[in-house]
């Protein structure tokens, strides 16, 4: 079972910074969530939310911003917004790294092509991922190398009678750990690559029998730890 950290080890540092994703390299993760906006200068930045307002004296949209003026923030204890390209050049393959597509009608087109860009020599080790059939769909069209994920957090999703037909060219299911239940009465965990977020008290051992391909946590040491203990 694949452990993957939720925006880096984001239950012990700033999420999506450099200190969270190196953390979480050094905790021993088998990879990385993150997500990804476009900067007013169409640079692929790592930031979670649709504004600035958690950071202190700033708000508005990302995308309202160029990387510079972003650089002149930071997010908590230092730690400025990260790059794509900083990640890359912090990982260069060690673990696996899941990408969200954060979509934005006006944006997503143009993150994705300077994506695909990025990635072309990486489909080994960077995966993308997102909650929109479009992007996804956008995605396939520009490169059907790039392994995809459809986060799902609809119950009628999962209840769909030709998922596999109608996510075919789809490598992932990522689903929320709230809907864990449905994915287990309907078999999913055996017949695809599934991966539940966020885990974090639940107990999943139904989901290890049944053969889940991977977890994405915030506590990133704590899932290691266990999992190393009962292969001992």
């Amino acid at each position: 079972m694949k452990i993957i950290a939720h925006r880096g080890f984001s239950d012990g540092y700033p999420e999506n910074t450099l200190l969270a994703f190196r953390k979480a390299i050094e905790a021993g993760a088998d990879g990385i969530e993150t997500d990804l906006r476009l900067s007013r200068d169409s640079k692929i930045v790592l930031f979670h939310d649709k504004d600035l307002s958690s950071m202190h004296n700033c708000k508005g949209r990302v995308e309202a911003y160029s990387l510079k003026e972003l650089k002149q923030y930071v997010i908590s204890e230092n730690e400025p917004i990260a790059t794509l390209d900083e990640l890359i050049a912090l990982t260069e393959g060690k673990l696996t790294l899941i990408l969200e597509v954060k979509y934005n009608p006006e944006t997503y087109e143009k993150l994705c092509d300077i994506l695909v860009e990025k990635i072309a020599d990486k489909y080994d080790w960077i995966e993308v991922s997102c909650f929109d059939d479009r992007v996804l769909a956008y995605m396939h069209r520009l490169d059907p190398n790039v392994r995809l994920h459809k986060l799902i957090a609809d119950e009628l999703i999962l209840k769909e009678n030709d998922l596999a037909g109608k996510y075919a060219y789809v490598s992932y299911f990522d689903i929320h750990v709230s809907l864990s239940k449905t994915a287990l009465e309907r078999g999913l965990m055996s017949k695809y690559k599934v991966i539940l977020w966020t885990v974090d008290k639940e107990d999943i051992s139904k989901e290890k029998n049944a053969g889940i391909y991977g977890i994405i946590v915030n506590n990133i040491s704590k899932y290691i730890k266990e999992t190393k203990a009962m292969n001992e």
